[in-house]
C-alpha cells in the first residue's frame, strides 16, 4: 500500500510540475456520474451512464449527458464498445446547445506485476447544434494504471489516468484530462455489485483563440452492476 501511494504521489508531482499556469478563466467544478451495467452473457453487457456537471465554483448546473450502449469482451485482455451519447450544454449566456454522437471504443488491457493497465482508444462522430460543419470527428486516447490493494479490512484501488483529445476539424489536440482517483467496492444488494469512484481531475482546454484554460474538478461515479 505504501508503495502505491508513493507511485501515485510521484506521478501527480510530475504532472503538476509541467502543468500550464492558471489563467483568468480557470474554474472549480464538480462532475457526478452514475453507471448502470447489465450483463447479458459472460462476454456481453449493456450500460446506461448519465452525468451532470456543475461550474462557476460549483454553483451552476450547466451540462448534462447520457451515454448508452453495448460492450463486448472476447477475452480478459480486450473490451470493445459501441455507444450513443446525447449532450445538452449551456454556454455562459445561458443558451443550450445539443450534441448527438456515435462512439466506438477499443480497450486493450494487461497486468504488470500488481498494476492493472489499460489503453482506451475512442473514435467519435459528433453532430453539434450550431457547428459550422455538419459532422465532426474526434479521437481520444486514455491510458490508465490501477493498483488493487487493501488498507486493513478495506479493499481499494488507487488509479491514475490521462484522457487526450484530438479534434479533426481543428486539426489539433484540444483537450487533456488528468485523473487521480480511488475506487471503493460497496456492499452487494440483492445480487447487484456496486463501486464508488472519487477523483480529482485537472482539465486543460484549447480555446477558440488558441489559448489554454484549466478547470479543477472533483468528481464522483457510482457504478451498479446487475
Amino acid at each position: 500500500m505504501r508503495r502505491a501511494l508513493w507511485v501515485t504521489a510521484a506521478l501527480a508531482l510530475a504532472w503538476f510540475s509541467g502543468a500550464r499556469p492558471a489563467a483568468a478563466g480557470d474554474d472549480f467544478q464538480t462532475w457526478h456520474t452514475v453507471e448502470l451495467r447489465k450483463g447479458l452473457t459472460s462476454k456481453w453487457e449493456v450500460f446506461f451512464l448519465p452525468e451532470m456537471r456543475i461550474r462557476d465554483d460549483s454553483s451552476e448546473l450547466f451540462y448534462r449527458e447520457s451515454r448508452q450502449g453495448v460492450r463486448f469482451s472476447p477475452s480478459k485482455h480486450l473490451t470493445l464498445g459501441l455507444q450513443y451519447l446525447f449532450v445538452r450544454n449551456e454556454n455562459a449566456a445561458g443558451k443550450h446547445r445539443d450534441e448527438h454522437t456515435g462512439e466506438i471504443d477499443v480497450t486493450p488491457k494487461t497486468t504488470l506485476g500488481p498494476l492493472h493497465l489499460s489503453l482506451r482508444w475512442r473514435l467519435a462522430l459528433r453532430t453539434i447544434q450550431g457547428s459550422s460543419g455538419e459532422q465532426e470527428y474526434q479521437m481520444r486516447f486514455m491510458p490508465k494504471a490501477a493498483w488493487p490493494t487493501r488498507l486493513g479490512n478495506w479493499k481499494l484501488t488507487p488509479y491514475v489516468a490521462d484522457d487526450l483529445f484530438y479534434d479533426y476539424t481543428r486539426d489539433a489536440f484540444n483537450q487533456n484530462r488528468f485523473f487521480l482517483g480511488i475506487s471503493l467496492p460497496l456492499k452487494e444488494f440483492h445480487g447487484a455489485k456496486s463501486f464508488l469512484d472519487l477523483y480529482y481531475m485537472l482539465q486543460h482546454q484549447l480555446g477558440s483563440t488558441r489559448d489554454w484554460s484549466s478547470n479543477h474538478v472533483l468528481g464522483s461515479k457510482l457504478t451498479i452492476q446487475f
